[in-house]
C-alpha cells in the first residue's frame, strides 16, 4: 500500500541532475539505480538518490547558519544547520555528507521562508558513503536559492576525528573536560551535515551554546554573548570567509590565553589589525608565550612575502590535551598537539623551539596555501601540504636564523628519497576518492616530496620568479580552489589577468601560450616539465660518466627493491623519464652550471682541465647522483685532500647518495666506506652525522647476525674511530644547535656501545636524579640517554613511570617513554602496551607510538606484533582505517620480520583482515619491506667476517674489500636496518602526516607522535649483554622508518638536542634539611613544598585553585591599641565548586589558635591548618572529597600584632593640639594585604559579602565599609559595634575598617549620607572635601546612569598613609594633604584634594563595582578612574581648570613610556612585587590617555559615555577583562566599528608610535614607527641633521636598531588641522593611521598641518624639517594660530626628538623663539619643565659653562613672563600654575631680585608671628628661598612641628629637604626614617626634593644604599613609594661609575628588589643621560659675563664636611669616581665662545 500523498508525489517527475556543466564526466549520467537500504527517517518506496562516492555538483552551499550545543557532563552535543544552496538544476533530492549524527528533522524553505512541504521531509542514509538524501515532495528549480534546515544530535567522539572529547588532568589530579573538532579530511560530517568536500566553499556563521565556566571558541571572532534561559550562554560568531568544510572548527574548554597583534594592519569587519592569542590549559599556560611571539613574528612575514593580508581578524593557536596528528590548519583557529605548541624556556631544549617554531610556521603557512587557495581535490593534496612544509623552512630561515632550519631541509629530501625509491611509493599526484585512500594521501610523498620538488623548482627559476609566480598563483586563485596545471601556468608567468600583465616576468600573449621558461639559454615548457615530477612516482638515478672533456649522462629510475640483475629491471623501469635542471660545479670555476636533461641520455662539454665535477650543487636537486668508472674514487681523494673544496651540503650528498647506491646494488660497499674515511677531519655537524649514521647501520647488520666476537671488534673500531668527538661532548646544553645535535648523538651511540666512560656518566647522572626525588635538571642534550640506561633497574624503571605520571612537561614525558620501552623485562613491556591501550596513564593518541617503541625492541617485537593481532579492531576503532597512526602500527610491528616464516605470518594475518588490508598501501609496503629484509639477510656475505681484518688501527674498508657479493649487496641501508631518526616531526596535518620516508620510517613516526623536531636514532637489535637498548622514536602515527642510523643519524642527533629539561613541581627543597631518601618501592607521589610544621603542602602556585568560592565572612576584630595588638574570628561561608580534598586560601603573619570546619548542616569538628609562609597560604586538607555544590563554613580564631608598616591592619598616630599622642588603627589592603587582617581568598576575582564586627573601648569609635547596624556592650570598657552586611559583593581588597577617636562632618546627597571624618583639631578643614564628594556623587550617579549602591559614603583623613588615597567601598581613606584644606588654602591647593576626590569617587563604579579579574588589568580600575577624575571636574568644577593638569600627565606618561622598561598597559603579572609595580604612570596616566583618545575618535556624540555605562551595567558586581571593556564600546559604536582590535595595540605593547609626517606638493604622507629613547628602533635620523649632530645620529642609530622586529603597527586615530583653520574643534580633520605608511591629499594651499590637536592622541610627532620651521614662523607671528595645548604639545614633542636624536637642540631653540609672547599656563609649564630638567642634569655634570648657558637662555627666553608676574593673591587656577612655575624657576636660577623678593615676604612672614598671608601658589618659592639660609632652615623646622595645615606642612618639608647643608641633609633622612618628628610616609618625598641638589643627590644615593632593608620593611618592595625612591636617587646620575655602582648595588639585592622595572629603568636613564645630546645646549645661546659663577657653590659640600665625615655619619664606604664631572666632547672645528 502507498500512501495517498506519496502517490501524488509520485506522479510528478522526480529529478535528480542528470548533467551540468560543473559535473566531472564520471558522473554526467542519469539518475543511477538505487544501491543503498532505505533510512527509518524515510519510506520503504523510496530508495537513494545518489551512487557515486563524490557528491553531486547540481546544489552548491554558500552559507551554513550552524548552532551546536555540546554538553561536557553527558558528553553529547545537538545541533541544527541551515544551510542556503542554489539549485542549478530541478531535482527533488538533496545529497550530502553525514555521518553518525542522529537527525530528528529535516526541512527545505524558499527565499521567503516558507516551508516548501507541512511535513517534516524524508532523510535516507546511505552508511557506507557517509551520506544522506532529503527528499522534497516540491522540485526545487534550476537558479533558485532555498535553504535547507537540519536539527541533529550526536554522542562527541571518543577517537581523535569530527566533533570529539578531550581531557586533561590538573595538578589536583581532577579530570577536566573539553570539546574539540578534527575535521581534516573528511570529518567534518560527523559534526554537522555538509557538503564535506573542499571544492563547496561556503561561509559559515557559528553558534556555540556553553556553560558560563567554559568559553568557546571559533574560526571568527565572538561579536556577541547571549545569556539563555538557565545557567547557559551562547555564543555568537563573525561570519566566515569562503572556505571549505574541513577547516571549520570549534572547541568548548576552559583554557586560557595570551594575545597579541601584528604589526601589519589589515580590515576585516572594521577590525584592524589580526590579533593572534595562544591558548592551553590553564596550568600550561605559562608555557605559551613563545608560540606567541613565534606565530606574530610569522604572520608578519607571511603578509610581506605573500603580499596578501591575512585576511581574518584574529589567528587562535590552542593546545589540545588529545590531538591525534601534530597540527590543523583550521583558518582562524589552529589547533596542535600540546608538544607542537607549548614551550617553557627554563626546561624546554633548543630543538623543542625548534619544532614549536617549524609547527607554528607550517599551520601559518596553511592559511595561505590550503585555506585562501584550497586543492580543487585531495588528489592534489601536495598543493596545500608540499607548500607549507617548504614554506616553513623559508619562514623559519627569515625570522630565525639561529636556529638553522636550512640544514635540516636537507634531511627532509633524504627522508622522501627514502620512501620514494620503493615500488610501493606513489606519483605526489594520485587518484583518492574513499575517506581511506584520502587519509594515506597524507604521507611523505605529499609533504616531503613536495617541499622538495618545490625546492628544486625554486632554485631552476630562482627565488624572485618563483615568488612572484605563487603570489600570482595566490591571488589569482584567492578563496577558490586550484589544480596543478594552475600552479604551473602561475609560476610560467602565463598573464591571464590584468592584474598581473605588469609584472615584469609576465610573457605577451603569444609567449603566455606555450607556457614556456627560459632555463640555460633552452625554452622549456614548464608544464612538460613539472608533470614528470608530479604525475609519475620514484625519482630519477642520474650516472655519470667521465669522457675527456665531457660528461655522459644517463637517467633512470631509482629503486632500492629492484636491482638491475633482477628479471623485473627493465618492467619497472619502463616508461620512466624526468625533465631534470641539472646543476655541477667543478675545480676550476666557482659558477653554478645548469642544463636541463629532458631524454635517457644526454652529455655537457666541462673541459679537459676539470679534475673533478660534482653534480646536484647543494642537493637542490631531487635525484640521486652516481659517478660511475673511477667517478667515487675521484671524490673519496677530493674529500680526503681538500674536503672543504665542497660545501657541507654537497659533502653530505655524496655520503647519502654513495650508501644509496650501495643498497640499490650500484656500488660496492668499500667505495662507500672509503669515502666516508675522511670523517675524522670533518668539523660540521651534518656530513659527520650522515656518514656515522651510515656506520652504526653496518654495525647492526653485523650485530644482527649474531657473530659476537665480530660485533665486539666493528664496536671498538667505531668508538675508535670516533673517540675524539665523543671525548670532546660536556654533558650540558652548552654550544650552537649544531654542536648540541651532534653531543646528542655521539653521547647516545656511545652509551650504546658500552662505552664504559658514557655509561659512568649516565648511570651517575641518573642516581643524582634519583636523590633529588625528579626535581634535578638534567641537560636536554642528554636526558634520554640518562633516561634509557636508567630504565634498565627495577627501580629506574618504576621511578621513570611514576615520574611520567606526574610530569606537567610532555616533552619529558616523551623521553621517559622512549626510555620506558628500551627495558628487556616482557612483563614491564606488556604493561606499556596495555597502559596505551587503556588510554589511562598513557594517553591514546601515544598508542601507535608505543606499540612502535616496543616492536623495536628485541625483547618486544613479538610482543607488539601479537599485540596488533589480537587488539586489530580496537585499534581500528581508535584511529581510522588509513591514518597515519594505522600506518605506524602496521609498518612499525613489520619492519624487523626478516624470515620466510615471518613473511607468511604477515600474510595470513593481512588476509584475515582482507576488506581493510586491501584498503591500505600500507600493507603492501610492510610486505615490500619484509621481502626486501629476507633477501639482505640472504646475501650478507660470510667472507667479510674475519677478525683478522681489525687490526689495532683497522681500516673500515678492509670491511668489504674480500667481498665479491657486495656490488649487489641490496641491504646496508640505515631505513632498513637501524631507524633514521628522519624529518624530526610528529605527524601533523600540516606538518607531515604522512607516511614513513622509507620501508620503515620509525624515527620519523615516532618524533612526529611525539612532537619532537628532531629525534635520537633507536638501535633494532641489542644483544643481551648490552647494559640498555636505545629505541628511536616513530614519528606520530605515521609508518616506522628503518633507516636508523644513516640518514637518520642526523635528525637523530637533533632529537636529542629536543629534550626537554626534567619539569617538576618545587619538591623538597624548600626546606633546609632537604628530603627524606624516597620510599624505594612506594610509587612516587606528586610534590608539593613542605609547610612550616614540616607536612606536605597541598598546594604549589602562586594563584589559588578554583575549586571553592567564598559566599560570605563573618569577622571578628578586636584592636588593642595599647599593646599594638587584635585578635580577630573569621566564619568563611564557602561553596564547592569542584570536588577536591583541600581548601587553599591566603593568611600572613597571623597566629592561627583555632580552626573548624562544618559541611552543610552537620556538626563542626576541628581541622589542622597547613601554612606556606613564602607564598602567604594557609590550607586545610580534608581526607574525603567535597563535592560540587556543597556548602560549608571554615572558622579562624587567631591573633596578630598591628603592622607597623603602612599596608595591612596598621597602627598610626598624631599629636593633638594639647601635645598629646593619640593612636588609631586603620586599614590598606589594595592590592595583597587583607590576608594580613584575616584569612581570606585574596585575589580580585574571589567576590564575597561581609559581615563586620570590631570590638573597642568606649572612647573610641569605629567605621567600616557599611553603616553600623547596632553598639553592643560586652563590659565595663568594652563595646562591639556590628555593621550592616554588605548588600554588594566585593573583593577583599576593598574591604577597610577603622578604630579612632575622628570627627565628622555629614550632608546628604542623592539620598547617600556622605561624611568627612579627621582628627577632631582638623575638623574644620574638611568643609570642601564634603561639598566636593557630594557633588561629585551626584554627578557619577547620573553619569554612569547607575546609582551608588550603598548606604553611605565616608571620607577619612588617615595621619599616616602610605598612598594617596584608597577607594575601600564605602569608606575612602585619605591622606590627610590629599582631604583637608583651612580658610587659606590656594585654589591650586583645592585642585589637588577635588582631583584625588574625584578619582576615588570614580573607583566607586571601575573598580568597585566592576573590577578587573586579575592585576594585569589595574588599568581598567586606576586608568578610568584618573580619566574621569579630569572629566568630572571639568563638569562639575570648571574654575580648576584641570584640563592643564591633565595634559602635564599625558605627557608625563609618554616620558616614561618612551623606555623600553616601560610595560604594556596590560601586561602578566604574578609575584606581589610585579602587582604592585603596576600601580604606576603607565597603569594610571596612560591608561586614562589612551580612553582620551578613544573618546576622541569615536564619530559621534556620547558613544563613549554609552559604551562605559554598557559596560558596567553589563558588568555589575563581576570582573572583567579588557576585552569586556571594548566588547561593550563595540556593542554601541555607530558605525559599528571593533574596539578590541582598534586598541589592542594600545594595550598589548608598550610603547607609544612616533608619526613622522613628509611632504610632498600636495600629499601629505603619515608614517609610523615606535618611539624608544634606549632600545632598538631602525629608524634613521633625518638628512637635515647637520654634521655637527653625528653623535645623536650615532645614539639613534645605536638604541633604534630592531624594534620593528617586536613591535606591531598602532592603529592611531589622527587628528590634525592647518593654517586655514586651527583652533576651534570644527577644524578637527581625522585620519586613522593604520599601517606602516599612508597618504593623504590636501590642498596646495597649506603651509602647516599641526597632528595630534589639543594632544588628545597617545603618540609624539616629527614634522622635519620643513615642517617644524613652518610651525615657528607661524607662531613666531602670532601664537594664537594655535591653541594653548597644541603650543604645549609642540614644545613637549621637539624635546622628546632632541633626546632621541632626531632634532638638532638648536631647532628646539629656534621653536621656542616664540615664547616671549606666551601669555598660557601649559606651554610656558611645558618649556620650563623641560628646561630646568636639562639644567639639573648639567650641574650634576659640573657643567659650569653649559649651565650657565643654559640659566642664560631660560632668563633671556622667559624674563618678560616673570617680570609680569605679581607677588599678591591669584584667583585663577590657571594663573597660579603658571606664576608659580615662572617664580620658581627665577629663584632656583638664583636671580636676585626674585631671591631677595622671596626673602622680604618671608621675614614680613616671620615678623608677624606667621599672620601674614603668602599666597599659596607662591609658599613653596619662598619656604625654599628661606630654607637656604640658616636662620631660614631652623624657623621652618620649628614652624613644621607646630603647624596644622598639612599642604603646608609638606610645602615646609620639601623647603628643609632642598638645603644644600650636608648635616641637615643627613638629620632630614634620619628623622624621616625613625618617624616620630618626620612622619616615615614623606620620606619618598623628601628624597625626590632633595635630588634635585647637587649635595643632596649624592646623600641620598648614599642613604638608600645603607638603609636599603629598613625602606622595604616600610614600604613594599615594587610599590610606588619604593619606585618613587629609587627613580630620585638615580635619575640624576650621567656617567660610567655611577651606572656601575646602581648596576652592583641592586644586582646583590637579589629577591630584595633586584628583579623591579623600576630598577631597569633607572639604568636605562642613566644610560641615556650619558649620552653627548645635552651638550647641544652650547648651540642656543651665549652666555653673558653677568651669569657665569666665578665660584662653585656645590664647593659648599666639600668645605662645610669634609668626606671622612660623611662616611662617618652615613656609615658608607668611600666610592670612586662619584665627583668625577662629564666632559661635553667639543665637535672639530667648534669654538665653545661662537
Amino acid at each position: 500500500m502507498i500512501p495517498v500523498g506519496l502517490l501524488v508525489l509520485l506522479a510528478f517527475n522526480i529529478h535528480l541532475v542528470g548533467s551540468q556543466a560543473s559535473q566531472s564526466s564520471q558522473q554526467v549520467a542519469s539518475p543511477p539505480s538505487p544501491t543503498a537500504e532505505p533510512s527509518p527517517l524515510g519510506d520503504g518506496n523510496l530508495s537513494f538518490p545518489w551512487s557515486r562516492l563524490r557528491l553531486p555538483r547540481y546544489i552548491v552551499p554558500f552559507h551554513y547558519h550552524l548552532l551546536l550545543h555540546p554538553n561536557l557532563t553527558t558528553l553529547s552535543f545537538t545541533g541544527t544547520v541551515q544551510i542556503q544552496i542554489d539549485v542549478q538544476n530541478n531535482t527533488n533530492w538533496v545529497v550530502l555528507h553525514s555521518k553518525g549524527l542522529q537527525i530528528s528533522k529535516a526541512t527545505i524553505l524558499d527565499q521567503n521562508l516558507n516551508h516548501l512541504s507541512d511535513q517534516v521531509l524524508p532523510v535516507l542514509h546511505n552508511p557506507s558513503h557517509e551520506q544522506i538524501g532529503i527528499f522534497s515532495p516540491r522540485v526545487l528549480s534550476s537558479g533558485q536559492k532555498y535553504f535547507l534546515y537540519i536539527e541533529f544530535e550526536a554522542e562527541l567522539a571518543e577517537g581523535f576525528y569530527g566533533f570529539y572529547k578531550s581531557t586533561y588532568r590538573t595538578s589536583e589530579g581532577k579530570t577536566r573536560y573539553l570539546a574539540s573538532t578534527h575535521f581534516e579530511p573528511t570529518s567534518a560530517r560527523m559534526a554537522f551535515p555538509c557538503f564535506d568536500e573542499p571544492s563547496f566553499k561556503a561561509n559559515f556563521s557559528v553558534r556555540i551554546r556553553r556553560s558560563p565556566e567554559y568559553i568557546s571558541l571559533s574560526n571568527m571572532p565572538v561579536i556577541k554573548t547571549v545569556q539563555l534561559n538557565g545557567d547557559l550562554l551562547e555564543d555568537q560568531f563573525a561570519p566566515s570567509v569562503t572556505m571549505s568544510t574541513y577547516l571549520v572548527a570549534f572547541i568548548v574548554c576552559d583554557f586560557k590565553s595570551v594575545s597579541a597583534t601584528t604589526t601589519s594592519g589589515v580590515k576585516v569587519f572594521m577590525i584592524i589589525y589580526p590579533a593572534v592569542s595562544i591558548y592551553a590549559a590553564p596550568e600550561k599556560w605559562m608555557q605559551t608565550h613563545y608560540a606567541l611571539e613565534v606565530a606574530v613574528k610569522m604572520l608578519d612575514f607571511y603578509e610581506e612575502y605573500f603580499n596578501i593580508r591575512y585576511p581574518l581578524p584574529k589567528q587562535d593557536l590552542i593546545a589540545i590535551p588529545d590531538f591525534q596528528v601534530g597540527a590543523m590548519e583550521n583558518w582562524g583557529l589552529t589547533t596542535y598537539r600540546e608538544t607542537s605548541l607549548l614551550y617553557d624556556p627554563l626546561t624546554s631544549s633548543i630543538s623543542d623551539k625548534l619544532w614549536v617554531t617549524m609547527v607554528i610556521g607550517h599551520e601559518l603557512a596553511h592559511q595561505w596555501f590550503g585555506n585562501l587557495v584550497t586543492m580543487n581535490w585531495w588528489n592534489d593534496l601536495w598543493l596545500n601540504e608540499g607548500f607549507a612544509r617548504y614554506m616553513e623552512y623559508i619562514s623559519v630561515e627569515a625570522t630565525y636564523p639561529i636556529l638553522k632550519v636550512d640544514e635540516y631541509l636537507l634531511h627532509t629530501c633524504f627522508v622522501a628519497i627514502g620512501l620514494d625509491s620503493l615500488n610501493s611509493s606513489r606519483p605526489i599526484s594520485s587518484p583518492a576518492e574513499s575517506p581511506t585512500q584520502i587519509e594515506e594521501m597524507f604521507d611523505t610523498v605529499s609533504y616531503d616530496k613536495g617541499a622538495c620538488v618545490l625546492h628544486m623548482l625554486r632554485h631552476f627559476l630562482t627565488e624572485k620568479v618563483f615568488q612572484s609566480g605563487i603570489v600570482r598563483y595566490l591571488r589569482k586563485f584567492s578563496y577558490g580552489n586550484a589544480h596543478n596545471q594552475d600552479l604551473w601556468d602561475s609560476l610560467s608567468n602565463t598573464c591571464s589577468e590584468d592584474d598581473f600583465t605588469s609584472s615584469k616576468h609576465c610573457y605577451s600573449s603569444g609567449q603566455a601560450s606555450k607556457n614556456a621558461y627560459l632555463f640555460a639559454g633552452e625554452h622549456l615548457n614548464l608544464t612538460a616539465m613539472m608533470n614528470t615530477w608530479t604525475l609519475q612516482k620514484g625519482l630519477p638515478l642520474v650516472t655519470v660518466t667521465r669522457k675527456g672533456p665531457r660528461l655522459l649522462l644517463r637517467q633512470d629510475r631509482f629503486l632500492r627493491t629492484v636491482l638491475p640483475s633482477d628479471p623485473q629491471w627493465q618492467a619497472v623501469q619502463q616508461g620512466f623519464l624526468w625533465h631534470i635542471p641539472l646543476t655541477y660545479k667543478t675545480d676550476i670555476s666557482t659558477t653554478i652550471h645548469r642544463h636541463m636533461m629532458t631524454s635517457p641520455t644526454d652529455s655537457v662539454y666541462i673541459g679537459e682541465e676539470a679534475s673533478w665535477v660534482k653534480i646536484n650543487s647543494d642537493m637542490t636537486g631531487y635525484y640521486v647522483v652516481h659517478y660511475a668508472d673511477d667517478g667515487w674514487d675521484v671524490m673519496a681523494k677530493l674529500l680526503r685532500e681538500n674536503h672543504t673544496a665542497l660545501s657541507y651540503k654537497d659533502r653530505t650528498h655524496l655520503i647519502h647518495n654513495a650508501f644509496h647506491l650501495v643498497t640499490a646494488g650500484h656500488l660496492p660497499l668499500n667505495k662507500a666506506l672509503d669515502l666516508i674515511g675522511y670523517l675524522q677531519v670533518e668539523k660540521h655537524t651534518v656530513p659527520l652525522l650522515e656518514g656515522l649514521a651510515f656506520l652504526e647501520v653496518f654495525y647492526h647488520i653485523v650485530e644482527k647476525r649474531d657473530e659476537p666476537t665480530l660485533t665486539k671488534n666493528l664496536e671498538k673500531y667505531i668508538l675508535q674511530f670516533f673517540r675524539a668527538v665523543i671525548d670532546q661532548q660536556t654533558w650540558s646544553d652548552s654550544g650552537t644547535v649544531s654542536e648540541r645535535r651532534l653531543r646528542s648523538e655521539v653521547l647516545s651511540l656511545a652509551c650504546h656501545l658500552e662505552y664504559p666512560p658514557c655509561l659512568e656518566r649516565a648511570n651517575q647522572h641518573f642516581k643524582d636524579w634519583l636523590h633529588s626525588n625528579g626535581t634535578l635538571n638534567l641537560p636536554t642534550d642528554v636526558a634520554e640517554t640518562v633516561f634509557s640506561v636508567g630504565a634498565q633497574g627495577d627501580h629506574g624503571w618504576t621511578s621513570l613511570l611514576n615520574t611520567y605520571k606526574i610530569s606537567l612537561s610532555e616533552a619529558q614525558k616523551n623521553k621517559v617513554l622512549l626510555a620506558l620501552a628500551t627495558t628487556k623485562d616482557t612483563d614491564k613491556l606488556q604493561r606499556l602496551l596495555a597502559m596505551g591501550l587503556e588510554g589511562e596513564v598513557i594517553r591514546s593518541q601515544d598508542l601507535s607510538h608505543v606499540v612502535w617503541m616496543v616492536a623495536r625492541n628485541p625483547k618486544g617485537h613479538y610482543l607488539a606484533w601479537n599485540f596488533v593481532k589480537q587488539n586489530w579492531h580496537t585499534l581500528v576503532e581508535k584511529f581510522q582505517l588509513g591514518s597515519s597512526c594505522i600506518r605506524t602500527i602496521i609498518v612499525g610491528t613489520t619492519g624487523q620480520f626478516s624470515s620466510p616464516e615471518e613473511l607468511t605470518q604477515v600474510q595470513l594475518f593481512f588476509e584475515s583482515i582482507k576488506e581493510q588490508a586491501s584498503q591500505l598501501r600500507a600493507t603492501q609496503l610492510a610486505l615490500e619491506n619484509v621481502q626486501k629484509n629476507i633477501r639482505w639477510q640472504a646475501n650478507l656475505p660470510r667472507n667479510m667476517i674475519e677478525n683478522s681484518l681489525f687490526e689495532e688501527e683497522p681500516d673500515v674498508v678492509d670491511l668489504a674489500k674480500d667481498s665479491n657479493t657486495f656490488p649487489t649487496f641490496p641491504t646496508l641501508d640505515p631505513d632498513e636496518v637501524a631507524y633514521e631518526p628522519r624529518s624530526s616531526r610528529l605527524l601533523v596535518r600540516g606538518l607531515g602526516e604522512n607516511d614513513m620516508d622509507d620501508d620503515e620510517e620509525d624515527c620519523e613516526s615516532s618524533a612526529r607522535l611525539l612532537g619532537m623536531s628532531f629525534m635520537n636514532r633507536s638501535s633494532s637489535h641489542r644483544s643481551s649483554s648490552s647494559p640498555y637498548i636505545r629505541q628511536s622514536p616513530p614519528r606520530s602515527c605515521s609508518r616506522p622508518s628503518g633507516r636508523t642510523m644513516v640518514v637518520c643519524v642526523f635528525v637523530l642527533v637533533i632529537v636529542a638536542s629536543l629534550t626537554m629539561v626534567l619539569y617538576f613541581l618545587p619538591g623538597c627543597t624548600f626546606t633546609k634539611a632537604g628530603c627524606p631518601q624516597p620510599n624505594k618501592t612506594a610509587p612516587l607521589e606528586p610534590v608539593y613544598p613542605n609547610s612550616t610544621n614540616g607536612e606536605l603542602f597541598p598546594w604549589a602556585e602562586l594563584r589559588l585553585p578554583h575549586s571553592i568560592r567564598p559566599l560570605n565572612y563573618d569577622l571578628t576584630f578586636a584592636p588593642d591599641l595599647d599593646s599594638m595588638t587584635f585578635t580577630g574570628k573569621a566564619a568563611i561561608e564557602m561553596s564547592v565548586l569542584h570536588n577536591t580534598k583541600r581548601i587553599v586560601l591566603h593568611a600572613a603573619n597571623l597566629n592561627i589558635t583555632k580552626a573548624t570546619f562544618k559541611l552543610g548542616n552537620g556538626q563542626a569538628r576541628d581541622v589542622t591548618v597547613l601554612e606556606y609562609k613564602p607564598r602567604q597560604q594557609i590550607a586545610v586538607k580534608f581526607p574525603e572529597e567535597l563535592k560540587t555544590d556543597q556548602q560549608c563554613v571554615l572558622t579562624f580564631e587567631y591573633n596578630a600584632n598591628l603592622s607597623h608598616s603602612y599596608d595591612g591592619f596598621y597602627n598610626s598616630s598624631y599629636t593633638d593640639k594639647y601635645g598629646n599622642k593619640r593612636v588609631l588603627a586603620a586599614t590598606q589592603f589594595e592590592p595583597l594585604s587583607a590576608r594580613k587582617a584575616f584569612p581570606c581568598f585574596d585575589e580580585p576575582s574571589f567576590k564575597a559579602t561581609f559581615l563586620i564586627k570590631i570590638n573597642r573601648k568606649p572612647t573610641y569609635m569605629s567605621l567600616s565599609n557599611m553603616p553600623k547596624a547596632k553598639t553592643t556592650p560586652l563590659s565595663s570598657d568594652l563595646e562591639q559595634d556590628e555593621f550592616e552586611k554588605t548588600n554588594v559583593n566585593m573583593s577583599t581588597y576593598l574591604v577597610a575598617f577603622i578604630v579612632a577617636n575622628f570627627t565628622s562632618v555629614s550632608s546628604s546627597a542623592s539620598g547617600t549620607n556622605v561624611s568627612v571624618y579627621s582628627v577632631p583639631d582638623k575638623k574644620e578643614q574638611t568643609g570642601f572635601a564634603l561639598d566636593t564628594a557630594s557633588k561629585l556623587l551626584q554627578f557619577y550617579n547620573k553619569f554612569f546612569e547607575i546609582e551608588y549602591p550603598l548606604k553611605k559614603l565616608d571620607l577619612v583623613a588617615i595621619p599616616d598613609f602610605l598612598a594617596g588615597a584608597m577607594e575601600n567601598w564605602g569608606l575612602i581613606t585619605f591622606r590627610e594633604t590629599t582631604l583637608l584644606l583651612d580658610n587659606n588654602s590656594s585654589s591650586l591647593e583645592k585642585q589637588v584634594v577635588a582631583s584625588v576626590i574625584a578619582h576615588e569617587l570614580a573607583h566607586q563604579w571601575f573598580g568597585n563595582l566592576v573590577t578587573m579579574s586579575w592585576w594585569n588589568d589595574l588599568w581598567l580600575n586606576e586608568g578610568f578612574a584618573t580619566y574621569m577624575e579630569y572629566m568630572s571636574l571639568q563638569e562639575i568644577l570648571p574654575s580648576f581648570d584641570t584640563g592643564n593638569l591633565f595634559l602635564t600627565v599625558r605627557f608625563r606618561a609618554l616620558d616614561k613610556d618612551a623606555l623600553n622598561s616601560s610595560h604594556p598597559v596590560s601586561t602578566e603579572v604574578n609575584t606581589p612585587e610585579q602587582i604592585e609595580e603596576m600601580f604606576d604612570s603607565v597603569s594610571y596616566e596612560k591608561g586614562a590617555s589612551i580612553l582620551l583618545m578613544l573618546n576622541a575618535s569615536l564619530p559621534k556624540e556620547q558613544q563613549f559615555k554609552k559604551g562605559i555605562i554598557q559596560y558596567l551595567k553589563s558588568f555589575s558586581g563581576l570582573n572583567t577583562e579588557t576585552v569586556d571593556l571594548w566588547n561593550s564600546l563595540t556593542q554601541v559604536s555607530t558605525p559599528r566599528r571593533n574596539i578590541s582590535e582598534m586598541m589592542s595595540s594600545w594595550t598589548s605593547q608598550k610603547g607609544f608610535p612616533l608619526v613622522t609626517v613628509s611632504r610632498k606638493g600636495d600629499m601629505v604622507t603619515f608614517s609610523q614607527e615606535p618611539f624608544l629613547l634606549t632600545s632598538d628602533n631602525t629608524t634613521k635620523a633625518p638628512r637635515w641633521v647637520s654634521s655637527t649632530h653625528s653623535s645623536s645620529r650615532e645614539m639613534h642609530h645605536e638604541t633604534q636598531r630592531c624594534c620593528h622586529l617586536r613591535f606591531r603597527q598602532w592603529n592611531i586615530p589622527i587628528t590634525f588641522v592647518n593654517d586655514s583653520c586651527s583652533l576651534a574643534p570644527e577644524c578637527r580633520q581625522m585620519f586613522n593611521l593604520s599601517k606602516k605608511s599612508e597618504s593623504l591629499k590636501v590642498p596646495g594651499s597649506v603651509k602647516w598641518l599641526k597632528l595630534n590637536y589639543k594632544n588628545t592622541g597617545f603618540y609624539v610627532v616629527d614634522y622635519g624639517q620643513d615642517g617644524w620651521n613652518a610651525i615657528r614662523d607661524a607662531l613666531s607671528e602670532n601664537i594664537s594660530v594655535l591653541t594653548a595645548e597644541d603650543r604645549a604639545s609642540v614644545i613637549h614633542n621637539i624635546f622628546a626628538l632632541s633626546r632621541l636624536g632626531r632634532v638638532p637642540f638648536e631647532q628646539v631653540c629656534h621653536l621656542l623663539s616664540f615664547m616671549p609672547n606666551e601669555t598660557e599656563t601649559a606651554p610656558v609649564t611645558e618649556a620650563l619643565l623641560q628646561l630646568n630638567s636639562i639644567y639639573r642634569l648639567l650641574d650634576k655634570r659640573q657643567e659650569s659653562g653649559l649651565a650657565s648657558r643654559l640659566k642664560s637662555y631660560i632668563q633671556n627666553q622667559f624674563g618678560s613672563l616673570m617680570e609680569n608676574q605679581t607677588w599678591k593673591e591669584e584667583e585663577s587656577v590657571s594663573k597660579q600654575e603658571l606664576r608659580s612655575a615662572l617664580i620658581s624657576t627665577a629663584c632656583a636660577l638664583n636671580n636676585e631680585g626674585y631671591v631677595a623678593k622671596a626673602k622680604s615676604l618671608f621675614k614680613t612672614y616671620t615678623d608677624s608671628n606667621f599672620t601674614s598671608k603668602i599666597p599659596g601658589d607662591l609658599q613653596q618659592a619662598v619656604f625654599t628661598v628661606a630654607a637656604q639660609s640658616d636662620d631660614g632652615w631652623k624657623t621652618l623646622n620649628a614652624l613644621y612641628a607646630t603647624t596644622t595645615n598639612d599642604a603646608q606642612k609638606r610645602k615646609m618639608l620639601k623647603a628643609l629637604a632642598s638645603t644644600q647643608d650636608p648635616r641637615r641633609i643627613a638629620w632630614i633622612l634620619k628623622a624621616a626614617l625613625n618617624g616620630a618628628i618626620i612622619q616615615t610616609q614623606e620620606l619618598p618625598l623628601i628624597i625626590n626634593t632633595m635630588c634635585n641638589g647637587f649635595a643632596g643627590y649624592l646623600f641620598a644615593w648614599d642613604f638608600v644604599q645603607v638603609n636599603w632593608d629598613r625602606l622595604i620593611e616600610k614600604f613594599p618592595v615594587g610599590s610606588f613609594a619604593i619606585q618613587t625612591i629609587v627613580k630620585s636617587t638615580t635619575s640624576q646620575f650621567s656617567t660610567q661609575v655611577h651606572l656601575d655602582q646602581v648596576q652592583a648595588f641592586f644586582s646583590s639585592l637579589k629577591q630584595r628588589g633586584s628583579q623591579m622595572r623600576s630598577v631597569q629603568e633607572a639604568l636605562e636613564t642613566i644610560r641615556l643621560n650619558k649620552r653627548p645630546y645635552l651638550c647641544k645646549v652650547r648651540l642656543c645661546s651665549n652666555p653673558s659675563p653677568d651669569t657665569i659663577p666665578t665660584a662653585d657653590p656645590r664647593t659648599a659640600w666639600t668645605q662645610v664636611m669634609g668626606e671622612e665625615m660623611k662616611r662617618e655619619m652615613m656609615k658608607i664606604p668611600p666610592v670612586q669616581g662619584l665627583s668625577q664631572p662629564y666632559t661635553c666632547p667639543i665637535p672639530t672645528g667648534m669654538d665653545l665662545n661662537s
